[in-house]
Protein backbone atom coordinates (compact mmCIF):
# COMPACT_ATOMS: atom_id res chain seq x y z
CA UNK A 1 0.00 0.00 0.00
CA UNK A 2 2.67 2.24 0.81
CA UNK A 3 4.41 1.54 -2.60
CA UNK A 4 1.44 2.22 -4.51
CA UNK A 5 1.18 5.68 -2.70
CA UNK A 6 4.52 6.62 -3.23
CA UNK A 7 4.32 6.18 -6.75
CA UNK A 8 1.03 7.99 -6.75
CA UNK A 9 2.67 10.60 -5.14
CA UNK A 10 5.52 10.78 -7.42
CA UNK A 11 2.94 10.88 -10.24
CA UNK A 12 1.72 14.31 -9.16
CA UNK A 13 5.56 15.52 -8.89
CA UNK A 14 5.70 14.31 -12.91
CA UNK A 15 2.32 16.15 -13.68
CA UNK A 16 3.52 19.35 -11.85
CA UNK A 17 7.09 18.51 -13.88
CA UNK A 18 4.83 18.36 -17.44
CA UNK A 19 3.39 21.73 -16.54
CA UNK A 20 6.46 23.50 -15.55
CA UNK A 21 8.21 21.79 -19.12
CA UNK A 22 5.20 23.40 -20.83
CA UNK A 23 6.32 27.02 -19.93
CA UNK A 24 10.40 25.80 -20.43
CA UNK A 25 9.40 24.98 -23.64
CA UNK A 26 7.54 27.90 -24.69
CA UNK A 27 10.59 30.11 -23.30
CA UNK A 28 13.59 28.30 -24.86
CA UNK A 29 11.47 28.38 -28.60
CA UNK A 30 11.13 31.82 -28.31
CA UNK A 31 15.08 31.97 -27.89
CA UNK A 32 15.42 29.58 -30.66
CA UNK A 33 12.77 30.97 -32.77
CA UNK A 34 10.49 28.20 -33.14
CA UNK A 35 7.19 28.67 -33.82
CA UNK A 36 5.16 26.68 -30.44
CA UNK A 37 1.56 27.80 -30.36
CA UNK A 38 -0.06 24.87 -27.81
CA UNK A 39 -4.05 23.85 -28.34
CA UNK A 40 -5.38 23.33 -25.19
CA UNK A 41 -4.90 19.19 -26.18
CA UNK A 42 -1.01 20.22 -26.63
CA UNK A 43 -0.69 21.59 -22.84
CA UNK A 44 -1.77 18.41 -21.48
CA UNK A 45 0.43 16.00 -23.21
CA UNK A 46 3.41 16.68 -20.95
CA UNK A 47 2.07 16.93 -17.73
CA UNK A 48 0.15 13.40 -19.00
CA UNK A 49 3.02 11.40 -19.86
CA UNK A 50 4.87 13.02 -16.68
CA UNK A 51 2.16 11.89 -14.66
CA UNK A 52 2.21 8.22 -16.27
CA UNK A 53 6.03 7.59 -16.40
CA UNK A 54 6.97 8.94 -13.03
CA UNK A 55 3.99 6.41 -11.32
CA UNK A 56 5.20 3.94 -13.67
CA UNK A 57 9.10 4.03 -12.90
CA UNK A 58 8.05 4.71 -9.30
CA UNK A 59 5.87 1.56 -8.81
CA UNK A 60 8.57 -0.85 -10.41
CA UNK A 61 11.50 0.97 -8.52
CA UNK A 62 10.70 2.10 -4.97
CA UNK A 63 12.83 4.61 -3.51
CA UNK A 64 16.28 3.83 -5.09
CA UNK A 65 18.78 6.23 -6.82
CA UNK A 66 18.19 4.84 -9.70
CA UNK A 67 14.17 6.02 -9.97
CA UNK A 68 15.19 9.76 -9.54
CA UNK A 69 18.24 8.96 -11.86
CA UNK A 70 15.32 7.58 -14.52
CA UNK A 71 13.19 10.60 -13.47
CA UNK A 72 15.58 13.11 -14.90
CA UNK A 73 15.72 11.18 -18.26
CA UNK A 74 12.00 10.74 -18.57
CA UNK A 75 11.54 14.78 -17.73
CA UNK A 76 14.07 15.64 -20.93
CA UNK A 77 12.65 12.24 -23.11
CA UNK A 78 9.07 13.71 -22.37
CA UNK A 79 10.21 16.85 -23.42
CA UNK A 80 11.93 16.08 -26.70
CA UNK A 81 9.13 13.90 -27.63
CA UNK A 82 6.46 16.28 -27.00
CA UNK A 83 8.23 19.28 -28.87
CA UNK A 84 9.02 17.27 -31.62
CA UNK A 85 5.66 16.17 -32.54
CA UNK A 86 4.57 19.97 -32.20
CA UNK A 87 7.29 21.55 -34.17
CA UNK A 88 9.31 19.09 -35.62
CA UNK A 89 12.19 19.96 -34.27
CA UNK A 90 14.97 19.04 -31.27
CA UNK A 91 15.43 22.36 -29.41
CA UNK A 92 19.44 22.69 -28.59
CA UNK A 93 18.84 24.35 -25.42
CA UNK A 94 17.69 21.24 -24.30
CA UNK A 95 19.94 19.09 -25.82
CA UNK A 96 23.05 20.15 -25.32
CA UNK A 97 22.69 20.68 -21.50
CA UNK A 98 21.55 17.21 -21.46
CA UNK A 99 24.45 15.74 -22.27
CA UNK A 100 26.38 17.29 -19.30
CA UNK A 101 23.64 15.99 -17.22
CA UNK A 102 23.36 12.70 -18.43
CA UNK A 103 27.46 12.58 -18.04
CA UNK A 104 27.36 13.66 -14.47
CA UNK A 105 24.52 11.19 -13.79
CA UNK A 106 26.83 8.03 -15.00
CA UNK A 107 29.27 8.87 -12.60
CA UNK A 108 26.59 8.00 -10.02
CA UNK A 109 24.40 5.31 -11.95
CA UNK A 110 24.44 2.34 -9.84
CA UNK A 111 25.69 -0.12 -13.19
CA UNK A 112 25.65 -3.85 -12.84
CA UNK A 113 29.11 -4.59 -12.26
CA UNK A 114 29.44 -7.94 -14.67
CA UNK A 115 28.62 -5.72 -17.30
CA UNK A 116 30.72 -3.02 -17.16
CA UNK A 117 33.92 -4.29 -18.35
CA UNK A 118 36.57 -3.10 -19.06
CA UNK A 119 35.69 0.33 -17.45
CA UNK A 120 32.57 1.81 -15.27
CA UNK A 121 30.64 2.90 -17.34
CA UNK A 122 31.00 6.39 -16.80
CA UNK A 123 33.93 6.09 -18.77
CA UNK A 124 32.15 3.72 -21.62
CA UNK A 125 28.98 6.32 -21.49
CA UNK A 126 30.60 8.83 -23.63
CA UNK A 127 31.96 5.95 -26.11
CA UNK A 128 28.47 4.69 -26.28
CA UNK A 129 27.25 8.63 -26.80
CA UNK A 130 29.85 8.63 -29.91
CA UNK A 131 28.77 5.61 -30.96
CA UNK A 132 25.31 6.19 -31.24
CA UNK A 133 25.82 9.83 -32.54
CA UNK A 134 28.15 8.71 -35.55
CA UNK A 135 26.02 5.88 -36.42
CA UNK A 136 23.10 9.13 -36.90
CA UNK A 137 25.11 10.95 -39.01
CA UNK A 138 25.85 8.56 -41.41
CA UNK A 139 22.05 7.39 -41.31
CA UNK A 140 21.40 11.75 -41.98
CA UNK A 141 23.56 11.61 -44.73
CA UNK A 142 22.44 9.22 -46.40
CA UNK A 143 18.90 9.99 -46.29
CA UNK A 144 19.95 13.36 -48.20
CA UNK A 145 22.04 11.18 -50.60
CA UNK A 146 19.13 8.43 -51.23
CA UNK A 147 15.67 10.12 -50.88
CA UNK A 148 16.61 13.54 -51.50
CA UNK A 149 15.35 14.62 -48.22
CA UNK A 150 16.64 14.17 -44.66
CA UNK A 151 15.58 11.10 -43.44
CA UNK A 152 16.38 11.49 -40.13
CA UNK A 153 17.14 15.41 -38.99
CA UNK A 154 20.31 16.55 -37.41
CA UNK A 155 18.26 16.97 -33.89
CA UNK A 156 18.09 13.68 -34.36
CA UNK A 157 21.62 13.02 -34.42
CA UNK A 158 22.01 15.20 -31.01
CA UNK A 159 19.00 13.09 -29.55
CA UNK A 160 21.21 9.90 -30.39
CA UNK A 161 24.50 11.36 -28.55
CA UNK A 162 22.49 11.85 -25.30
CA UNK A 163 20.34 8.30 -25.62
CA UNK A 164 24.48 6.75 -25.97
CA UNK A 165 25.20 9.02 -23.08
CA UNK A 166 21.89 7.75 -20.87
CA UNK A 167 21.89 4.34 -21.72
CA UNK A 168 25.23 3.37 -22.06
CA UNK A 169 27.10 -0.02 -23.08
CA UNK A 170 26.11 -1.92 -20.41
CA UNK A 171 23.47 -5.06 -21.21
CA UNK A 172 23.25 -2.81 -25.41
CA UNK A 173 21.55 -1.10 -23.74
CA UNK A 174 22.17 1.87 -26.33
CA UNK A 175 21.59 -0.86 -29.31
CA UNK A 176 18.46 -1.56 -28.07
CA UNK A 177 16.87 1.85 -27.19
CA UNK A 178 18.58 3.13 -30.90
CA UNK A 179 16.64 -0.38 -32.65
CA UNK A 180 13.59 0.36 -30.87
CA UNK A 181 13.25 3.64 -31.59
CA UNK A 182 14.31 3.11 -35.62
CA UNK A 183 11.48 -0.16 -35.32
CA UNK A 184 8.85 1.75 -33.99
CA UNK A 185 9.76 4.44 -36.76
CA UNK A 186 10.05 2.27 -39.75
CA UNK A 187 6.64 0.78 -38.44
CA UNK A 188 4.41 3.71 -38.53
CA UNK A 189 6.40 4.73 -41.62
CA UNK A 190 5.10 2.04 -43.44
CA UNK A 191 1.78 2.61 -42.16
CA UNK A 192 1.63 6.12 -43.49
CA UNK A 193 2.88 4.90 -46.73
CA UNK A 194 0.47 2.15 -46.87
CA UNK A 195 -2.55 4.02 -45.92
CA UNK A 196 -1.10 7.06 -48.30
CA UNK A 197 -0.86 9.82 -45.44
CA UNK A 198 2.74 10.16 -46.54
CA UNK A 199 4.18 10.31 -49.57
CA UNK A 200 7.86 8.41 -50.49
CA UNK A 201 9.49 11.66 -50.25
CA UNK A 202 8.24 12.92 -46.76
CA UNK A 203 10.14 12.27 -43.78
CA UNK A 204 8.77 10.87 -40.92
CA UNK A 205 10.09 12.39 -37.64
CA UNK A 206 12.28 9.94 -35.79
CA UNK A 207 12.88 11.63 -32.80
CA UNK A 208 9.31 10.64 -31.16
CA UNK A 209 10.24 7.04 -31.76
CA UNK A 210 13.85 7.28 -30.58
CA UNK A 211 12.31 8.60 -27.03
CA UNK A 212 10.27 5.75 -26.71
CA UNK A 213 12.42 3.13 -27.42
CA UNK A 214 14.97 4.89 -24.98
CA UNK A 215 12.15 4.89 -22.15
CA UNK A 216 11.35 1.27 -22.78
CA UNK A 217 14.73 0.16 -22.05
CA UNK A 218 14.89 2.52 -19.15
CA UNK A 219 12.16 1.03 -17.97
CA UNK A 220 12.91 -2.86 -18.51
CA UNK A 221 16.75 -3.06 -18.32
CA UNK A 222 18.40 -2.26 -15.35
CA UNK A 223 21.65 -0.39 -16.20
Amino acid sequence: MNHLLFALGWAVVGGVTGVGLNYLSRRLARIEEIEFDQSQLDVLLMPALGAVLFFLFAFQLGVERLLFIDSVYVVILVQVLAFDLKTRYILDLVMFPSWVIAFALAFVTPWTAAFTWPWPDWRTAPIAAVIAGAVFLLLYFGGQLIFGAEAFGFGDVKLAVFIGMATGLSNLRVAHALLYGVFLGGFVAIILLITRIRGMREAVPYGPFLTLGTLLVLYSQAP
